[in-house]
């Protein structure tokens, strides 16, 4: 955005200059009419033309008109300055048709290629058209004076250089365009990068803090476990440690999984994939953890059911959900796990009946990308805070989403939603 305003600012001088050289030129022009001797009218004209234009300038710095407008009020007036003032010529005696002709092309080549490049390329198709009826009526007025061949020659010169410009202003309009999606691009790429390294910087905090907890908690129970324990008191200490090697675990394993859902050479392996075992085996693996909360997860996928997914990354959100449901139950509950599907997607959803979550939370889980937080689960259960970042990163993968929905007090359903493929469902038949 920074690139583009500078640019902006150039061409915004490069037309004032511009502006500036035409006043100079006009003024000189006056001054040489004023030399010669020739007609008042002559010089006044040119007077008058400055004046207007100084005018425009004056409306363009109050904000009244674009810049680019008084760019083409200077170059029209001085088109109707020449014409108006032919006649006028005509009655000198000086009057040489040749010189004053030649004059005249090679003025409107240079305005017509300033109108054309910096104002519009429309202008010089217009300014063509208004050359071609001068020579014309050059042709008819003098047709002794100058032989006609040089008036084709000067109307070849002219149309020539109006199509150059065309072509030029069209090409500079290309690179203008794409300079201003590069610009873009690299202003959304800017963003995309501080937005990882704020979430760089929560990532290292979180190790700093998390991963100290259950590292201390090791400490402390092996230097208590120095001391001489009865076998209650050791067992509770192995416990303890067996705990907090646990979450730690845990820790990392988010972290790593976290790193390789944002690396961007991750990529998914699609396939048709039979459900319920990948379903089962995450099951399998909580079954311990929901014992010990009394929680019966069931398993409702049919078991001929089978998607195009990847395994890996779809057992990986599985695992988070079923992991985010046993954290959010209170005890003695029930986790459902279940899959509805049309022709167009697949949504396998958990759905647990816990604490659910509150309209505010639940807009910050679906839409901030920036802030990872870890609430604690019903019976204080930590967490990494990176759960529902990786689902989302992971389902996007595999060109699907999360969605979540929950109501405070009545529980959560998060669900994976994937595009059927039939494409590749029938490479795999």
């Amino acid at each position: 955005m920074e690139t583009i305003i500078i640019n902006l600012r150039e061409i915004k001088r490069t037309l004032l200059f511009v502006i500036l050289v035409i006043i100079f030129a006009l003024f000189v022009d006056s001054l040489v009419e004023w030399r010669l001797g020739n007609h008042p009218v002559l010089y006044i004209k040119n007077l008058i033309n400055i004046a207007i234009i100084l005018i425009a300038v004056f409306f363009y710095r109050l904000g009244r008109m674009k810049l680019k407008f008084v760019l083409g009020i200077a170059v029209y007036s001085i088109f109707l300055n020449i014409y108006f003032s032919i006649p006028i010529r005509m009655e000198i005696a000086s009057f040489v048709m040749e010189a004053y002709f030649v004059k005249v092309e090679l003025i409107t080549i240079l305005l017509m290629l300033v109108a054309g490049i910096l104002i519009h390329r429309h202008h010089m198709m217009f300014i063509s058209f208004v050359n071609t009826a001068f020579i014309i009526t050059s042709i008819v007025l003098f047709p002794g004076d100058y032989p006609v061949f040089k008036y084709l020659f000067y109307f070849v010169l002219i149309t020539g250089t109006g199509l150059t410009g065309h072509m030029l202003k069209k090409t500079l309009t290309k690179l203008r365009e794409n300079l201003e999606y590069a610009n873009a691009e690299i202003a959304r790429n800017n963003q995309k990068l501080v937005e990882i390294n704020e979430q760089k910087d929560q990532l290292f905090r979180i190790i700093g803090h998390d991963i100290r907890t259950p590292f201390n908690q090791i400490s402390m129970i092996l230097s208590i476990m120095s001391k001489d324990l009865d076998k209650a008191s050791f067992e509770e200490m192995k416990n303890i440690m067996e705990t907090a090697v646990e979450n730690g675990n845990r820790l990392l394993h988010d972290l790593m999984t976290w790193a390789k859902a944002q690396a961007t050479d991750s990529r998914a392996v699609k396939e048709q994939v039979s459900l319920y075992p990948i379903i089962q085996k995450e099951v399998h693996f909580f079954e311990e953890q929901a014992k010990g909360k009394s929680i019966k997860i069931n398993n409702q996928i049919m078991e001929n059911i089978e998607i195009i997914a990847d395994p890996n990354m779809t057992a990986t959100i599985m695992r988070n959900f079923i992991s985010n449901a046993l954290k959010f139950s209170h005890r003695d509950s029930s986790i459902d796990i279940f899959m509805e599907n049309n022709e167009e997607y697949s949504c396998i959803a958990v759905r647990d009946h816990g604490t659910g979550m509150k309209k505010d939370r639940l807009e910050r889980l679906k839409f901030s990308e920036k802030n990872v937080v870890s609430n604690e689960g019903t019976e204080k259960e930590a967490g990494s805070g990176f759960g529902i970042r990786i689902c989302q990163k992971l389902a996007e993968h595999q060109c699907g989403r999360v969605e979540i929905t929950s109501k405070w007090g009545q529980g959560s359903t998060f669900s994976l939603i994937l595009p059927n493929d039939p494409v590749s469902q029938d490479s795999q038949k």
